[in-house]
């Protein structure tokens, strides 16, 4: 593939997002995907075989957490440091894209058929953050009663955390000074592990 056709798929990509994050991609139509990528319609077809497989295309392309979910299994870090490192990736994953947040939430409120896809690309980090919690409960690191709750909880938290729209609404509502990002990251770690029952020695020093 030269790289012209590399560019017109990647605008397609691109427009899908947009589009889908504004006005969701069950409304979304295939001509107005290719109006706002400039690229003809039979392309999506000729490309993708679809609109249905033109999703999958866009999760792939925008969503890295099975790549680095693995990366981080691979170092065999500690579980407090397995945290750290799952919580920063997943921050800076939301933050730098919350187009794809966004259709993940309201493919999830509207119980789509899409679900199963997008587990395919988020699972991933689901199970990675489940395995530190586990061991870090086997090791006498974390304490907690349910796992399920749990992992709930912590995603919960690093996906408002991370999420401009939703944090700044609360924050402007309270009327409390918003921190810098690498502070906003660093509370969000320190918030959860200490929830988990790790002391700040134990904190600092993984």
């Amino acid at each position: 593939m030269d790289k012209n056709e590399d560019h017109v798929k990647m605008r397609i990509l691109q427009a899908t997002k947009k589009l889908a994050a504004t006005k969701g991609f069950e409304a979304t139509s295939v001509r107005e995907i290719c109006k706002e990528a400039n690229a003809n319609i039979s392309l999506v077809s000729y490309y993708y075989g679809g609109k249905e497989s033109l999703f999958e295309a866009m999760l792939k392309e925008f969503i890295p957490i099975p790549l680095f979910a693995e990366h981080i299994r691979r170092e065999e870090v500690d579980p407090i440091q397995g945290m750290k490192r799952l919580i920063e990736e997943m921050y800076h994953f939301c933050k730098c894209d919350p187009e794809i947040s966004d259709i993940i939430h309201q493919e999830f409120t509207l119980h789509s058929q899409r679900i199963d896809i997008i587990q395919k690309y988020t699972l991933p980090v689901w199970q990675l953050l489940r395995h530190y919690l586990e061991n870090g409960l086997q090791q006498g690191t974390f304490y907690f009663r349910s796992l399920n709750h749990t992992s709930l909880q912590v995603m919960g938290s690093i996906l408002f955390s991370s999420n401009d729209v939703k944090s700044l609404t609360v924050v402007t509502l309270l009327d409390i000074q918003r921190s810098v990002e690498n502070d906003q990251l660093e509370e969000l770690t320190q918030y959860i592990l200490r929830g988990l029952g790790c002391t700040n020695e134990q904190i600092a020093i993984s």
